[in-house]
């Protein structure tokens, strides 16, 4: 027997159980061929490389059991694929078993903060060298420390009430590593708080959240963070905006930080642009940077496109935001030109 059926059959018998149990096996492939350019002074290191970069691709299983009385019980498994190095389960992604009902939907595990889901479909430039995060949640040395994903957390969604709807979430103790015990007094105040409301109506998306890190710095000290975002559709033009204001801890240690972006469908074509100012820290002058993303994307299916994108990131003399997955050198600025592929895939 051909030994590609032998591998077909196998693939078939493995898949059959979980269509029948209800269950559904997905995943996103997001890749770039991406020309990098940091303006690295240093001598002996290259300062522009070609590289091939995968971007937040994953497969995940998901699924939910109807349990009676408009209860349903939900789970999700979710790794991360690289694709450039040919690695899978390399890291874990939104992994949480939950309910979801009349009161609304629990769910525990590691998920997305309720701050990282507030603008989550504001970022035009996901899943690529564009993404916000270059600025939204970061703060100067490419910390990103509010935008992520947290462990041990377990988070409450509302139902949505005449297209209002808000989340709560709570972290437990040590958010960097275990929380079981034994662990120092301080390891257990290190724990995460995290809200946003929304609203959501026709062509008008407006959010607003907050998030705290409580002890989160090795110094003991708290990091905190709000922001608020919006964006409107008028035909086939989406607005965006946000405006976040981040304190990393310290002393005078808070920024501020904008951004803008528009995304325009014309004949089977995204155009897209998007701009992020972040201001200087109180404690460091010259410590700002500007964002800059523009792209074209052409959509074949709902499933794949294909894009060209530029991305450049401006520090100041002492600043140090990085693109994603580019590194930048202080006071230098950083740029990429990106040619990329998304693709995403459903057994439903």
């Amino acid at each position: 027997m051909n030994k590609r059926m032998i591998a077909a059959g196998v693939v078939a018998a493995m898949m059959a159980p979980l269509a029948q149990a209800g269950v559904e096996v997905y995943g996103a492939a997001y890749v770039s061929l991406d020309f990098n350019n940091n303006n690295d002074p240093a001598a002996g290191n290259e300062d522009s490389a070609i590289s091939l970069t995968s971007y937040d691709s994953r497969l995940g299983f998901r699924g939910d059991e109807d349990l009676g009385n408009g209860l349903s019980a939900l789970w999700q498994i979710e790794q991360q694929v690289d694709f450039d190095e040919g690695t899978a389960f390399s890291s874990q992604r939104n992994t949480f078993v939950g309910l979801v009902g009349g009161f609304g939907q629990v769910i525990a595990g590691k998920h997305d903060t309720p701050y990282k889901r507030a603008t989550s479909r504001l970022d035009i430039f996901a899943e690529s060298k564009g993404d916000f995060n270059a600025i939204i949640g970061s703060v100067d040395d490419g910390n990103k420390l509010f935008d992520r994903r947290a462990s041990n957390t377990i988070i409450y969604t509302t139902p949505s009430i005449n297209g209002f709807s808000a989340m709560l979430g709570y972290g437990m103790p040590d958010q960097r590593g275990d929380d079981d015990l034994p662990m120092t007094s301080r390891q257990s105040d290190r724990d995460l708080y995290s809200l946003n409301g929304s609203y959501s109506s026709g062509p008008l998306y407006v959010t607003a959240a907050y998030e705290l890190l409580n002890t989160y710095q090795n110094n003991g000290d708290s990091a905190e963070a709000m922001k608020v975002g919006g964006s409107y559709a008028i035909g086939p033009t989406t607005l965006g905006a946000i405006f976040e204001s981040a304190d990393e801890g310290g002393t005078d240690n808070q920024r501020n930080a904008f951004l803008v972006s528009v995304a325009h469908k014309l004949d089977g074509f995204t155009l897209k642009g998007a701009i992020a100012m972040a201001g200087e820290k109180d404690s460091e002058a010259d410590s700002g940077a500007t964002h800059l993303a523009l792209g074209v994307y052409r959509n074949f299916t709902k499933n794949t496109e294909v894009y060209a994108m530029y991305n450049l990131m401006s520090n100041d003399a002492n600043a140090n935001y990085d693109l994603t997955k580019l590194n930048s050198v202080t006071g230098q600025d950083a740029s990429a030109l990106s040619f990329g592929i998304n693709h995403k895939f459903s057994s439903k």
